[in-house]
């Protein structure tokens, strides 16, 4: 039998904060794998703080759509929060190391107001609008109660879809998933007793479980990547990280 025949997992990694760019790329990958019939299984490494909800959202669908084309795909979570951890519910079978750094399942919208800064500096701003609350997401003023009660509820529509989506791939009820959606990052061990990993072990361990369910030869695991963001390959990889590396913190 040629080798190109035969059973291939593949090794993708997700690094990084959650946004538009950083997902696009990864969206065309996923397509392109439904057409590769010889790659039965994907091993998914997630190693994200988060970011964009929509985004997030519309990875998790990817590989639920990848699934659904007959491929197996499981998860290795390095470090899996908020957005990450959204994403790692569509996996089949989720593995991590004994130092990953797991869930964060919330919402949170954050906006600087420095209208009194501004001031102190002799910076004047002017507003023009139509509609009455169109200026409610810019830095020059606080919020009216309207405005938090309007966000709250916003906020609370999007919560709500994150635990649904943890309750549905983690097949865990919604009340239990409510009880540990405070926001809180937890360890391996204790996400390991919430059932939100399945297995503790490396990723070695991990790929040779998944092989083994697909019948391929784990040595012979292809790497999948995606091409540089064009915001990296303009100012280099060591800024980049280094602009990335702010964004992590700060999410965490």
């Amino acid at each position: 039998m040629s080798v190109f025949k035969r059973n291939k997992a593949a090794i993708i990694r997700f690094s990084g904060a959650i946004t538009a760019q950083s997902v696009a790329p990864y969206l065309k990958l996923l397509k392109k794998i439904e057409r590769v019939k010889s790659i039965k299984g994907v091993m998914f490494v997630i190693d994200s703080p988060g970011g964009s909800a929509i985004h997030s959202e519309l990875l998790y669908l990817a590989i639920k759509r990848l699934k659904n084309k007959g491929k197996t795909i499981h998860g290795y979570l390095e470090v899996a929060a908020s957005g990450g951890y959204m994403i790692a519910c569509a996996l089949d079978k989720l593995y991590a190391p004994s130092t990953a750094i797991i869930g964060s399942i919330g919402v949170i919208s954050v906006k600087p107001v420095l209208k009194e800064i501004l001031e102190k500096i002799g910076i004047g701003y002017e507003v023009v609008k139509k509609g009455q609350h169109k200026d409610m997401w810019l830095f020059t003023r606080n919020y009216s109660e309207e405005e938090r009660q309007s966000i709250n509820e916003l906020q609370e529509e999007i919560y709500n879809r994150f635990v649904e989506i943890v309750s549905e791939g983690r097949k865990i009820p919604v009340s239990d998933v409510l009880s540990l959606a405070t926001g809180e990052l937890y360890s391996t061990k204790k996400s390991l007793g919430y059932k939100l990993i399945d297995k503790i072990c490396g990723l070695d361990d991990a790929l040779e479980e998944l092989c083994g369910e697909i019948k391929a030869n784990p040595d012979k695991a292809v790497k999948l990547g995606t091409k540089k963001p064009f915001f990296q390959r303009i100012i280099g990889a060591s800024v980049y990280n280094v602009i990335e590396d702010v964004y992590y913190r700060a999410i965490l």
